[in-house]
């Protein structure tokens, strides 16, 4: 996870270096609290907030928990990925409206575009960090199923005594 964050921010930076901008105008406070209001009370108002906490954990390999918690937890994390890709979206259209609204003042187009396409950046961000959160859940549950397959396909002591028996009375029957 670290080296997602580490890539997403160098990627940022080598992007706006090469267009010869300054840092500062890539970070809209306003956009980023536009993108939480639409995508954390939904956490919130159904209870869901452990199970997307549980995501996060599930990034420390010694983390274990139950397969009906691994799959509410994916359900979690591809319903908040499509929430913050909804959010970055209506923010984008409301603000597109506005700057509509506003055509007559020319000094105030360029900053409400800039809030319109930072908001989706924002957005677009804030979902490749949920990749690798949904890639690891993914990935626990494909373990956590192979190994009851594991299980379930494992002879057991019984079974070998049985075959053992077996073989000797067909031997017994050959003789």
């Amino acid at each position: 996870m670290i080296m997602e964050i580490i890539s997403i921010l160098l990627g940022v930076i080598l992007v706006n270096m090469a267009g010869g901008g300054k840092m500062s105008f890539l970070i809209d406070l306003p956009s980023l609290i536009i993108i939480l209001v639409f995508t954390v009370p939904l956490l919130c108002r159904g209870g869901i907030w452990k199970d997307f906490a549980r995501g996060w954990k599930l990034l420390k390999k010694s983390y274990t928990c139950r397969l009906s918690e691994l799959r509410r937890t994916q359900d979690v994390v591809e319903m908040v990925q499509k929430q913050v890709g909804y959010a970055g979206i209506l923010s984008m259209l409301l603000t597109v409206i506005h700057i509509l609204r506003m055509l007559s003042r020319p000094s105030s187009l360029g900053p409400l575009c800039a809030v319109a396409i930072l908001t989706l950046l924002y957005a677009v961000v804030i979902e490749m960090l949920l990749l690798p959160l949904q890639l690891e859940v993914k990935r626990r549950i494909i373990d956590y199923v192979e190994m009851d397959t594991e299980e379930e396909n494992a002879p057991t002591a019984d079974a070998l005594d049985k075959t053992e028996d077996s073989e000797i009375r067909m031997e017994d029957v050959h003789t």
